[in-house]
């Protein structure tokens, strides 16, 4: 089943006591919130969390105060996700609370599990199942009471220990309440991010335990600014680990990928190879091969959620995840003598900023390969199909830093792609023979380098006719009267890793008959107003005010963007240059006079950065909001 959640049978929960060592946190007596500070119709009295770090277990209370009509649908939705592979929920009370008076619930809860499917469309079946009970006669006014404990942790994490939390949410919060224990004779290393002095935040031991507590009261609703880099982290957050240097997470990993015997690849080699390839031609088909002819599937079950399978596994089976192909790569190419091969752990959404994350072997979620050949590096990441060009070539993404299993270090590897070649070139040419009769307007559009193997994904996975009306669609929003001319050529040069699409349109009324226009100033002429609707998605801007908080670039980003105007009369053009190069961005506009019948306009935009600074953002954001009321062109001509 596709992009759907599908029910279980059964409840796989068990109502229990709360853990002997759990500690009580006393409810707030008196809410200090306006109803106007919330934005949900309720909000949470109380958010608890205790984990026992030596007993794999996780306590969660939340007492919910329904305040407004409004509310009554979220709050009584009870959701708890976990993995039935390795985790088991216990459910301790579930009180409402009304008028005053506690109302047991607990033994009347009942759960449907759902399976979490929603991934499979993308190639990812996860473990994970939802409890979900939505709650009968809950009612404005009311409190609902709920605690639970998650039992169990992946075993292939071994001895190591990893939390993390948010002390701050989107809504308020009357008090927050965390408390984390491990064995006193341990030393793990822990810090609260972005904590001032409203955190109150005490280690102690009591006990055999190091007991770390914090509470915070009068939680403000936290709020993100639109458009945040993934990586930047402004809330209130406490991380603890067990792990003390990134050497500790690279010796997991290399016990976690190691294999139990050597990979038998006669057949495969069969297969892949003639026995006349040089070593770079066996490389370029290793990679080919992994790529493309190993589909991308991954099980993030229990263990196999980390651990590959053997790569004879992999092949047998063809298919495999990162890892399982991130695996099988590595083990091909050092059969074939390219002995500097390894996996690459990264973090997709921290990128080069993951090293200022407390060291764990949590905290990755995707793998790659790192090889060396010649004394040259090389970064592949085997899940990207229907790459162009050889080994030497091939575009990489640039995840920043990343964990290179079996290199010795103490720090993550800064990847450091040099020389990417990521470009998209388009050209468009207008051919008007006169202001009454449908203009010809031709499109060809270039890809390049990473831009080439995005494209060539999409084309994969749409028809010819698809792809048309897609964009057909999106260019009568500027060009009403653009009719499509036959079918979109396409063509694709894998060797040098470029792609082409050539449009043909007809476009009816382009020019305007002035003296049918409300405006009066056009009266006596035939005019036509272009607009570059390629460049608006990138240099428009919504309002430009101060932030608090970096804002995100689309990064990288190199667009040439050519225009050839091809006119029913003679026209006299003045040559312009314009150009703006700041911190964020480099953009030039030329316009140039070709014939006395034709002009050019020719842009130029290229990102400098994956994200802006704050204080920086309000001075960019007016530079494009001043380019782009520029960018309009208003080509008239006398009647």
């Amino acid at each position: 089943m596709i992009g759907t959640i599908q029910l279980a049978v059964g409840q796989k929960f068990k109502i229990d006591k709360t853990p002997d060592w759990v500690k009580e946190v006393i409810i707030p007596d008196k809410n200090l919130f306006e109803k106007s500070d919330i934005s949900q119709g309720y909000y949470l009295l109380l958010s608890d969390q205790q984990v026992n770090l030596e007993k794999n277990e996780h306590y969660n209370r939340e007492v919910r105060d329904i305040v407004s009509y409004s509310g009554i649908t979220q709050a009584s939705q009870v959701i708890v996700s976990y993995d039935t592979t390795y985790q088991q929920l216990k459910v301790h009370h579930l009180y409402v609370v009304r008028n005053g008076e506690k109302i047991d619930r607990t033994k009347g809860i009942s759960f449907k599990n759902l399976n979490n499917e929603y991934n499979l469309n993308q190639g990812i079946y996860m473990g994970l199942t939802t409890a979900y009970a939505n709650l009968e006669d809950i009612r404005k006014d009311d409190l609902i009471d709920f605690s639970y404990t998650i039992v169990g942790v992946n075993p292939i994490f071994g001895k190591e220990k990893y939390f993390l939390t948010t002390l701050e949410a989107n809504n308020p919060i009357d008090r927050i309440g965390l408390r984390v224990l491990y064995p006193k004779d341990l030393s793990y290393d822990y810090k609260c991010f972005n904590c001032d002095s409203s955190v109150h935040l005490n280690d102690q031991i009591i006990g055999n335990y190091h007991e770390i507590t914090i509470v915070e009261n009068h939680v403000k609703a936290f709020t993100m600014e639109d458009n945040v880099p993934g990586w930047f982290m402004p809330f209130k957050y406490f991380t603890i680990t067990s792990m003390k240097s990134w050497k500790d997470v690279n010796k997991w990993a290399q016990e976690v990928f190691a294999l139990s015997k050597e990979p038998n690849f006669d057949g495969l080699y069969k297969e892949l190879f003639t026995g006349k390839e040089n070593t770079e031609e066996k490389i370029d088909k290793i990679i080919h091969f992994v790529q493309n002819e190993i589909r991308y599937m991954g099980i993030e079950v229990g263990i196999g959620s980390i651990k590959p399978f053997p790569p004879e596994q992999v092949i047998k089976q063809r298919f495999g995840d990162c890892k399982d192909k991130s695996l099988l790569l590595v083990s091909l190419l050092k059969r074939n003598g390219v002995e500097s091969a390894y996996p690459a752990l990264v973090n997709t959404i921290m990128q080069s900023h993951t090293g200022t994350l407390s060291p764990s072997n949590k905290i990755f979620d995707h793998c790659i390969v790192k090889f060396v050949y010649k004394g040259k590096t090389y970064w592949v990441d085997p899940t990207i199909a229907h790459q162009g060009g050889d080994f030497k070539k091939m575009a990489s993404v640039d995840y920043g830093q990343a964990l290179v299993i079996g290199e010795p270090s103490d720090t993550l590897a800064s990847m450091n792609i040099e020389g990417q070649h990521s470009v998209i070139e388009i050209k468009d040419e207008f051919n008007i023979s006169s202001f009454t009769e449908p203009a010809k307007y031709d499109i060809v559009s270039k890809r390049i380098g990473l831009e080439a193997d995005q494209r060539r994904i999409m084309l994969e996975q749409n028809s010819n006719e698809d792809w048309a009306k897609y964009v057909t669609d999106d260019l009568k929003k500027s060009l009403p009267g653009a009719k499509l001319l036959g079918k979109v050529e396409m063509s694709d040069d894998v060797v040098e890793n470029v792609s082409t699409v050539r449009y043909h349109y007809a476009v009816d009324d382009l020019f305007q008959n002035g003296d049918k226009q409300s405006d009066k100033r056009f009266t006596g002429f035939w005019f036509f107003k272009f607009e570059p609707q390629t460049l608006y998605q990138e240099l428009n801007s919504n309002t430009c005010e101060e932030r608090k908080m970096d804002y995100a670039l689309s990064y990288p980003l190199n667009i040439t963007y050519e225009v050839l105007f091809n006119l029913p009369k003679e026209m006299m053009i003045f040559d312009l240059y314009n150009q703006y190069d700041n911190e964020a961005f480099f953009f030039d506009e030329k316009i140039v006079q070709v014939s006395p019948k034709s002009f050019r306009v020719i842009y130029h935009y290229r990102t400098k950065a994956p994200s802006l600074k704050a204080a920086s953002f309000k001075k960019i954001c007016e530079e494009k909001n001043n380019i782009s009321k520029k960018l309009p062109i208003l080509i008239y001509f006398s009647k």
